[in-house]
């Protein structure tokens, strides 16, 4: 996600073919079919998945569980999915709620299955012993209640953002499900890749642009392999497109506002940079959101509150997203700072390798550097306090010092690398990370090993030192 933000210092920091399934990707992978509908007059979405689940972990397992990310939007949620600086924006018109429902939840012969909701809005589901490398499908009925608000899931001014809107499964680790909530600060989201086969419904007239295509008269039948996630954004959208090397992509809007070439520079350069994009469309919508915009595979938001210079900024920082997030994931919830910070610094590259954009890297970084050692004269006075960013999301203070500490530090620590090893072995590095953590959950390990095939240096203390916050990047008086 591009979190917009401002310091306290007043130093601003800066109709398609439907797509057929790749059948050379998703071998062996989790299943997610799902049915679906959208009610446009009670707003609300219906709907019967079907998860024929792999287990890929080292452990027999007696219970799957399940995100139910719509639940964090429903009244008296333990833990709100908005910060209470963002309140105002996220619900112009006033506190709405939503809810997600789960019924029905049987295996493929009908058996019923016992289930629990936890207060983190996990949906813990009782199955037969299932060994590594056996399957289970899993059937069960949802309905999911929208809010009005900007955010990534809701309903605002005629368009219906559904992100993270269907049960997923949690991630599993060291011998058990990750059961946390949806905080409110960052992108509380890690998730493996799955395939997933989507039939939605929706009303005729409007537009239904997903992670996969886009939908015709009333009706999206999509499918999608090795994704992390699957959104669908619905509104009376305009579209512009063209077709890059075989990738179709395309910008929706309400207006007639068209960046379809900051998208396809974007897409070019990581390309040329990183490694090829594997999906077959990348989508980018203007929709209404309370931040600066959100990744997801194959689908962006960006804000339609943001003006000509920041919705370019927003588009080639979301499709960086596509390399470091979609493709090589991370866990967002503990080391936020890898898909973000590296996402900053890739925006700040795309700059640097598009000078007709008149944005220049070096004044990019003096800002980054300048506005980090105010904020931090300012929050942490003496220098004392830790600037740790390996941090839990709902650790951090405030969504400031979280922006701070992932986007930029996050940025200064990738342009510190790139300058001690050089340009050659850190795009190598990058390449070479891209490569081997493809459609897998990477963690800082994995790219300090990336980066030190192409050095003699060895980085994980120096590396390690910028994420623990032991070493201070600035002087206090």
């Amino acid at each position: 996600m591009k979190k917009l933000f401002v310091s306290v210092l007043a130093v601003v920091i800066i109709a398609l073919p439907l797509v057929a399934c790749n059948d050379e990707l998703g071998e062996g992978l989790t299943e997610y079919t799902i049915c679906a509908t959208l009610n446009e007059q009670e707003r609300t979405v219906t709907a019967d998945m079907s998860v024929d689940y792999v287990n890929d972990t080292e452990s027999e397992l007696s219970e799957l569980a399940f995100h139910l990310y719509g639940n964090a939007y429903r009244e008296h949620a333990k833990h709100f999915p908005i910060s209470q600086s963002e309140i105002s924006v996220a619900y112009p018109n006033g506190l709405s709620y939503g809810y997600m429902t789960v019924s029905d939840i049987a295996d493929s012969k009908g058996n019923a299955l016992e289930f629990t909701v936890d207060e983190n809005d996990v949906l813990s589901v009782a199955i037969p012993k299932l060994l590594p490398t056996e399957r289970i499908t899993i059937n069960m009925k949802f309905v999911l209640g929208l809010a009005e608000i900007r955010h990534r899931l809701g309903y605002y001014s005629g368009k219906y953002n559904l992100g993270n809107w269907y049960p997923v499964l949690c991630a599993f680790k060291d011998g058990e499900w990750y059961k946390h909530p949806y905080y409110s600060y960052g992108d509380p989201f890690d998730s493996a890749v799955a395939n997933y086969n989507v039939t939605f419904s929706y009303p005729e007239g409007l537009t239904a642009v997903s992670s996969a295509g886009v939908g015709s008269d009333g009706m999206l039948n999509v499918c999608l392999r090795s994704a992390r996630d699957f959104a669908i954004c619905v509104g009376d959208f305009n579209q512009t497109s063209v077709n890059v090397g075989g990738v179709d992509v395309a910008w929706f809007s309400e207006g007639s506002d068209d960046y379809t070439g900051v998208a396809v520079d974007a897409l070019k350069t990581y390309n040329e940079l990183f490694g090829e994009y594997p999906y077959e469309s990348l989508f980018v919508v203007k929709t209404a959101f309370v931040n600066g915009g959100m990744e997801y595979p194959g689908l962006v938001y960006v804000s339609d509150a943001l003006n000509d210079e920041m919705i370019k900024e927003v588009v080639a920082h979301e499709i960086a997203h596509q390399w470091w997030y979609g493709v090589v994931g991370n866990d967002q919830v503990n080391e936020a700072w890898l898909d973000e910070g590296l996402t900053e610094y890739t925006t700040t590259v795309f700059y640097e390798k598009n000078p007709s954009y008149g944005v220049k890297k070096e004044e990019r970084i003096a800002d980054s550097l300048t506005t980090y050692m105010l904020y931090c004269e300012l929050y942490y006075g003496n220098g004392k306090k830790m600037t740790a960013m390996n941090k839990c999301v709902a650790e951090y203070n405030s969504s400031l010092e979280y922006s701070y500490m992932t986007y930029v530090k996050g940025q200064l620590l990738f342009d510190s690398v790139r300058t001690l090893i050089g340009d050659e072995a850190f795009f190598d590095g990058l390449r070479t990370y891209y490569q081997g953590c493809k459609f897998k959950v990477a963690t800082m390990a994995d790219i300090i090993g990336a980066l030190e095939q192409h050095t003699s240096y060895r980085l994980m203390s120096y590396v390690g030192s910028w994420v623990d916050g032991t070493a201070l990047l600035y002087s206090v008086n």
